[in-house]
C-alpha cells in the first residue's frame, strides 16, 4: 500500500498535463484539481489508517508473545514501531502536501 500511494500519483497526474494541454477551459480545470483534491485526501487517509492499523497490529502481536517467543531473536525485532509511524506519516503528509502545493499553484494553472 505504501509503494501504491507514492506511486499512484504519476498516472493521475499525466492524465491531468494531457487534459490541460487538450483544453484551455477555466471548467474543466476547476472539476480536474476539485477530483485530484477528492483523490488526494481519499487516499492519504487512507494510508494514514493502512500504516498506523500495521503499527497497532504489531503492538498487539508484541504484547501477546509468548516469554520465549519474546526473548528469541525474531521477537526482539518487534521494536520501534512508533518511530516508524512517525516516519511514514511524515513521508505520507509531505508527499500529499507537496502534490496539493502542485495542483493547486498558479503555475499549474496557467
Amino acid at each position: 500500500m505504501f509503494i501504491a500511494f507514492f506511486m499512484i500519483f504519476a498516472p493521475i497526474f499525466a492524465f491531468v498535463s494531457v487534459s490541460k494541454w487538450w483544453s484551455d477551459n477555466a471548467g474543466v480545470d476547476q472539476v480536474i484539481q476539485t477530483g485530484l483534491l477528492f483523490v488526494l485526501i481519499a487516499v492519504t487517509l487512507f494510508t494514514l489508517l493502512m500504516a498506523w492499523g500495521l503499527i497497532v497490529d504489531m503492538k498487539a502481536l508484541a504484547s501477546s508473545m509468548s516469554p520465549e517467543l519474546a526473548s528469541s531473536n525474531f521477537g526482539k525485532t518487534f521494536k520501534g514501531f512508533v518511530a516508524f509511524g512517525v516516519a511514514f506519516t511524515i513521508l505520507i503528509l509531505g508527499t500529499a502536501v507537496g502534490l496539493g502545493l502542485l495542483v493547486f499553484s498558479a503555475a499549474f494553472r496557467s
